[in-house]
């Protein structure tokens, strides 16, 4: 049996990494792998262990304000964790992980194999450089991939896995008569999620469209005002977080025309994916990393260029005014490489695991 661990900095509990950890060990669990985590800690505030249900997992503290010298603290703490249970191998998903991981073998005078494995854009991670400290790397995206060969990673250290996605039987059809847009994810009004540009955009779009939003953050406020001042706030319904967004959207909203992201970076946006799983069609920001793994232009969705709002604005607007979009079985079909099967098979190979 191979033994894993994935460490990293505690996660909230509601994010995409946490459902791609998640799904990771129930697949890899087949394969007879003991996998657990471990987290680094940085106070004593309580913590959202629902998500790690059925997951082994143990949390390292230290409260050393200074930076490297805590990241130091981790490493000892690490080390003596590594001693003592022996892994095989070790996948940090956060930069700082791959810091300490490093440290962490050299204290513990091991030669474990360590792979990165983060999950966000490294054009825009924090200390993005530490991922070099690991030896092996998952990438999710080609994007990510990029960055580390222009770092002067070899190919062959370079496995790019991107992240499941399971299929459905299930197909959202589009309304007749209204054009029903969603969005499903962290609410956030300008960097990141740039929820303000999609807004910017519907304000301008004419005909029968409405916004569905599903999603928590903390700039509901400010996007509620900026509604106001649009004059669309009558077009835009929140649904606030929901713990299984897509079987809300299935029961409650019932029928989609299309999913909208207007980010200005992302890791690989498994939103995207998940959408293109019920047949539903994707207009999307072309940042530097994801959506393009994702979308095929014209198949199962559309990219448009961070920088050029006016191009998202004669989208929409073609859609509102009945453009004839791909059929659900072809939008499905179009991302058939990162289904779980699929997804299996390349971190399989890529962690030699038969």
């Amino acid at each position: 049996m191979k033994k894993i661990i994935i460490v990293g900095y505690e996660l909230g509990g509601f994010g995409g990494t946490e459902t791609v950890c998640k799904k990771c060990v129930s697949l890899l669990s087949k394969d007879n792998v003991d996998i657990s985590f471990i987290f680094f800690k940085e106070n004593k505030n309580a913590s959202n262990d629902t998500w790690l249900k059925g997951i082994k997992f143990k949390r390292i503290f230290s409260e050393i304000r200074n930076p490297t010298l805590r990241r130091i603290h981790f490493a000892f703490q690490f080390s003596r964790y590594i001693k003592q249970e022996s892994p095989d191998l070790i996948i940090a998903i956060s930069t700082r992980g791959c810091y300490i991981s490093n440290l962490a073998r050299k204290i513990s005078f091991t030669k474990i194999p360590i792979f990165s494995w983060v999950h966000l854009s490294l054009y825009s991670a924090y200390k993005a450089i530490f991922t070099l400290k690991a030896d092996y790397h998952l990438s999710i995206s080609t994007g990510n991939t990029n960055y580390l060969i222009n770092m002067g990673v070899p190919d062959n250290k370079i496995h790019t896995i991107f992240n499941p996605i399971s299929r459905t039987p299930i197909t959202i059809t589009r309304p007749q008569n209204i054009s029903r847009f969603i969005y499903a994810g962290r609410i956030v009004a300008n960097k990141g999620k740039n929820l303000q540009s999609m807004f910017h955009a519907l304000s301008q779009i004419k005909g029968n469209w409405e916004l569905h939003i599903l999603g928590s953050g903390g700039d509901i406020s400010i996007l509620q005002s900026l509604a106001v001042n649009l004059n669309i706030e009558q077009k835009i319904l929140w649904h606030g977080w929901q713990e299984n967004p897509w079987d809300y959207i299935v029961n409650n909203i019932k029928e989609v025309t299309a999913l909208l992201l207007t980010s200005t970076h992302e890791g690989l946006p498994m939103v995207l994916g998940e959408a293109n799983s019920y047949g539903i069609y994707c207009v999307s920001s072309d940042c530097k990393t994801g959506p393009s793994d994702i979308i095929q232009n014209s198949m199962n969705g559309t990219l448009y260029p961070v920088d050029r709002p006016d191009v998202l604005v004669n989208l929409l607007q073609d859609i509102v005014n009945g453009k004839p979009l791909p059929n659900s079985i072809d939008i499905k079909n179009a991302i058939e490489k990162f289904y779980d099967d699929n997804y299996l098979s390349r971190i399989e190979s890529a962690l030699n695991i038969s």
